[in-house]
C-alpha cells in the first residue's frame, strides 16, 4: 500500500497512545503521527501508567516501545491488557523498539502484536502500516463490540459475512470464527472449519485447534502426534508447545513434558503461566532446582504485574520445604499472603504452611492450623483449589488426624467426581496412609453421593417440573459448591425454565455465573460453551 493510498484513513478520528520511557522519543512518535493526521494522543512513560490509561479510556491505537526501564515491559503490558481485555481484536498494538533479540522476539509475537517497527521510524513507514492496520482493523470493529457484549453467536455471524465477502481470503478472521465456535461448544463446525483451512493451506494454528478437540475428546495419543508434528516444522508455535505439554502431563509422561516445557521456556522466557507450568511439572520429577529456577523466574516477573496469582509462591515455597529449607518457605508464604489479594489466598498460604510446620517437626502446630483450615474449606466460600486441599488432607493424615483429612478427601471427591487425576491422587493419598481398601470405598461413596445428590434434580426437570428441579440443584450446589456437571445442570434447568416462561434476568445472570464458574474448574468442557450460546438465544 502506498502512502496516497493511506490518506483514505482518517487518522484524525482515532485515539492513540503511546507508551515510551523516554519522553523524547513520546514527543518524536507524537509529531511523526500529527503528521499522518492523528489529533487524540496520549502518551506514558511506564508500564504501569499504560494500563491505567487503557483501564480509562478506549484506544484504536497503541505505539508501545519493549523496553520501558523498570516495571513492566511492552510484552507485559501487552500480556496484561489482553488478558484484562482493555484491547480488542480491532485494537491496533505496534511494538517498537530500538534493537530485537530472540527473548523479546518470541515474547512478541505469541502475544500477538500487530506489527513489530524497529527505530527510527519515518513517517512513511509508520502511515503506511498504520493505515494499512486501520484498514483491517475496521473491519473487525462490529465483530469486537459482539465479542465484548458477550453475544458470541452474533459474532460469529459477522465473522461469517465477512469472510464471505473476502471470499474466506483472512486467515486471521478465519482463526477468530474457529476461537468463537469453540467457546460456544459448536466442535463439529470448529472440526469442519479447521479442516477446511488445511485442505488450503498448511496451517500450523488449524493443526494445533484439532488437537485441541482431539485432546478434550481425550484422544491423547493422536493429540501428540499432531502437535509434535506442528513444532516440528514450527518451532516458534508456543501454543504448540503448551498444549504438548498438557497433553503429556495428562498421559502422565511427566519427564517429556518436563523437557517439553524446557524448551519452550528457552524459546520464550518470559511468561509467567509457562514457568509456573515448568515448575509444577519438575517438582512432580522431583527436579527441585529446576523448579526453584522455574518458580523465581516466574515471580519475577510478575513483580510488577496485576496478574499475579497464588500458583507460583506456593510451588516456590513446596520446593523449599523440600529442600529443608522451612525459613525459606515461610517467608515465601509470607510474601503470597501480603502481595496477593483475596481471602482464598490467605487460606492457601495458610494451608501450606501447614505442611512446613510438619516438616520441621512441629506437629501441634500444624494440626491446630489445619483443622482450623478444614472447617473453612468445606464452607465452600473461599473455592480453594482442590490441589492444595489435597496437599492439605495428605498433610493431615501424615500427621495422624486420618479423620479430618478424609473428610477434606471426600469433599474434594464430591465436587471433583468425574476428574481421574484427582481422584487418582485422592487414592494415592489413601495408600500412603495405610488406608488404600478402606479408601478406595471411600472414594466410591463420595462420587456415588455425588451423582445420586444431581439426579433428584435431573429427574424433576425431566418430568417438568421445573421449580422443584431448580430448588433441587440450589439445596445439592451447598453440598457440592464446586461441582461443575451440578453447575451446567443447574444452568440447563435455568435456561429450559426461561425457554418455558420467558426471560428472567436474574436467573439468566444466576446461569451464567454457573456456567462461568464451571469453566473455570473445567476449561475445555464443549458443555459449557453450549449453554452459553443457549443463554444468548434467549437473550
Amino acid at each position: 500500500m502506498s502512502v496516497d493510498q493511506s490518506d483514505k484513513i482518517d487518522f484524525a478520528k482515532k485515539r492513540f497512545l503511546i507508551v515510551d520511557d523516554f519522553e523524547g522519543m513520546c514527543n518524536i512518535l507524537r509529531d511523526l503521527l500529527r503528521k499522518c493526521g492523528a489529533r487524540q494522543i496520549d502518551t506514558v512513560t511506564k508500564g504501569r501508567e499504560a494500563i491505567t490509561a487503557l483501564t480509562r479510556n478506549s484506544y484504536d491505537v497503541v505505539l508501545c516501545d519493549y523496553y520501558l526501564g523498570s516495571g513492566k515491559n511492552g510484552q507485559q503490558v501487552l500480556e496484561e491488557a489482553r488478558h484484562q481485555k482493555l484491547i480488542g481484536p480491532a485494537t491496533i498494538w505496534i511494538m517498537i523498539t530500538a534493537e530485537k533479540n530472540s527473548d523479546m522476539v518470541m515474547g512478541a509475537i505469541e502475544h500477538h502484536p500487530d506489527d513489530y517497527l524497529i527505530k527510527p521510524l519515518t513517517e512513511a513507514i509508520l502511515q503506511t502500516r498504520l493505515a494499512k492496520l486501520a484498514q483491517k482493523k475496521t473491519q473487525l470493529a462490529a465483530i469486537e463490540a459482539a465479542i465484548r457484549s458477550k453475544e458470541y453467536l452474533k459474532a460469529i455471524a459477522l465473522c461469517d459475512q465477512r469472510l464471505a465477502e473476502d471470499k474466506g481470503s483472512d486467515a486471521h478472521l478465519a482463526r477468530l470464527r474457529c476461537d468463537l465456535l469453540m467457546l460456544t461448544g459448536n466442535f463439529e463446525e470448529a472440526r469442519a472449519s479447521y479442516d477446511r483451512q488445511l485442505a488450503v493451506r498448511d496451517a500450523p494454528w488449524a493443526k494445533v485447534g484439532l488437537a485441541k478437540l482431539y485432546f478434550q475428546k481425550a484422544r491423547y495419543q493422536q493429540a501428540r502426534e499432531l502437535l509434535e508434528q506442528v513444532i516440528e516444522t514450527n518451532r516458534a508455535l508456543l501454543e504448540a508447545y503448551d498444549w504438548l505439554a498438557r497433553t503429556l502431563v495428562c498421559m502422565e509422561e511427566w519427564s517429556s513434558a518436563e523437557a517439553l516445557l524446557q524448551r519452550a521456556t528457552a524459546l520464550s522466557p518470559n511468561s509467567i503461566g509457562r514457568q509456573q507450568s515448568l515448575g509444577d511439572v519438575a517438582l512432580r520429577c522431583n527436579s527441585l532446582d529446576v523448579a526453584e529456577q522455574a518458580y523465581s523466574k516466574a515471580l519475577t516477573l510478575g513483580a510488577n504485574s496485576n496478574m499475579k496469582k497464588a500458583g507460583p509462591y506456593l510451588g516456590l515455597a513446596r520446593v523449599y520445604t523440600e529442600k529443608g529449607a522451612p525459613k525459606e518457605a515461610l517467608a515465601v508464604l509470607g510474601r503470597l499472603a501480603h502481595e496477593v489479594e483475596g481471602n482464598s489466598i490467605k487460606l492457601q498460604a495458610k494451608a501450606a504452611e501447614v505442611r512446613v510446620f510438619h516438616k520441621t517437626g512441629d506437629t501441634e502446630q500444624a494440626r491446630l492450623c489445619a483443622e482450623a483450615l478444614s472447617t473453612q474449606i468445606q464452607s465452600g466460600v473461599h473455592g480453594m483449589p482442590p490441589s492444595v486441599t489435597l496437599e492439605l488432607a495428605e498433610s493431615l493424615m501424615e500427621i495422624g488426624n486420618k479423620e479430618v483429612g478424609s473428610q477434606l478427601i471426600q469433599f474434594v471427591v464430591r465436587n471433583h467426581h468425574e476428574d481421574e487425576t484427582l481422584i487418582s491422587r485422592a487414592q494415592d493419598i489413601y495408600t500412603k496412609a495405610d488406608m488404600g481398601e478402606e479408601g478406595a470405598d471411600l472414594v466410591a461413596s463420595a462420587r456415588r453421593t455425588a451423582v445420586e445428590t444431581m439426579d433428584k434434580g435431573v429427574r424433576l426437570g425431566a418430568q417438568g417440573k421445573l421449580d422443584e428441579a431448580i430448588e433441587a440443584m440450589r439445596a445439592a450446589y451447598t453440598l457440592m459448591p464446586h461441582n461443575s456437571r451440578l453447575l451446567l445442570n443447574l444452568a440447563y434447568l435455568l435456561i429450559q425454565y426461561q425457554e418455558k416462561n420467558g426471560w428472567h434476568h436474574g436467573m439468566s445472570s444466576e446461569a451464567r455465573k454457573a456456567i462461568e464458574t464451571a469453566r473455570r474448574y473445567t476449561p475445555d468442557n464443549q458443555r459449557c460453551g453450549e449453554l452459553l450460546a443457549k443463554l444468548e438465544k434467549l437473550g
